[in-house]
């Protein structure tokens, strides 16, 4: 087997664990997905790519969730989004493979090891601006930091907040890929990989629903930290190695 057909499996693996993840407990599945990507190939070509693996996280668990989807909140923060990747896809190509490194990792170990601010849940959030902001550094970095949380302390169900995310992350998605495509990124060399990795994130999705209920929180989140620490480091290291 050659390293790239070893990354390619280990990409597609790697899509069905993060769909499930994504279904069982709402968020993680797009660090996890990154983490990976970001493992097997340049940072510069992981991002690009990260928006069609999240493209299939989303896609099953929009399905699967479609009723519970909460659209109130879901179309305004498609919209905002129309702006935020707009802006943030003209900026994306000038970036460094360091910025990126540092950035990303950066965000990573704040995002899993930072307190979680008490904010969001008995203000009405403007969610059009949430999508400008959001898509705008998810665009930059795949990684936005607005939508989730404010989503897991809003008044609604785990079922309405995992359908809500699902629905609009992956119209924020389509939006990012074909920012990345307009403006110059090539996908063709990579289709058996993105076609693999959707393929394989739909029953990651439906087997993560089933078991939503079935696993204890804490301990998946103090596993998931320590693992998304190992990935951030090794994001940093590359970054350090590059100055």
């Amino acid at each position: 087997m050659s390293l790239l057909e070893a990354a390619a499996i280990l990409i597609i693996l790697g899509s069905f664990f993060s769909a499930y993840v994504s279904a069982a407990f709402a968020v993680g599945g797009g660090f996890i997905m990154l983490a990976i990507v970001s493992s097997v190939v340049p940072i510069t070509v992981a991002v690009p790519l990260h928006a069609w693996m999240m493209l299939g996280l989303s896609l099953g668990r929009s399905w699967y969730f479609r009723r519970e989807i909460i659209w109130r909140i879901a179309a305004p923060f498609l919209l905002g989004a129309l702006i935020g990747v707009f802006i943030g896809g003209r900026v994306y190509f000038d970036l460094s493979e360091f910025l990126l490194c540092l950035v990303i990792g950066m965000l990573i170990l704040a995002a899993v090891w930072m307190p979680k601010a008490e904010w969001g849940s008995r203000i009405p959030t403007p969610f059009f601006w949430v999508g400008v902001i959001h898509s705008f550094l998810s665009t930059l970095f795949s990684f936005g930091g607005l939508f989730q949380p404010l989503m897991l302390r809003a008044a609604l169900s785990k079922l309405q907040i995992v359908g809500t995310l699902a629905a609009g992350l992956l119209l924020m998605n389509v939006l990012k890929l074909s920012a990345y495509s307009y403006y110059g990124f090539d996908y063709g060399p990579y289709f058996h990989v993105i076609l693999g990795a959707v393929l394989a994130a739909i029953p990651g999705a439906y087997l993560g629903r089933k078991t939503l209920h079935r696993i204890p929180e804490d301990k998946f989140r103090l596993i998931f930290r320590i693992i998304m620490t190992f990935f951030a480091l090794r994001l940093l290291y590359r970054a350090w190695v590059l100055l």
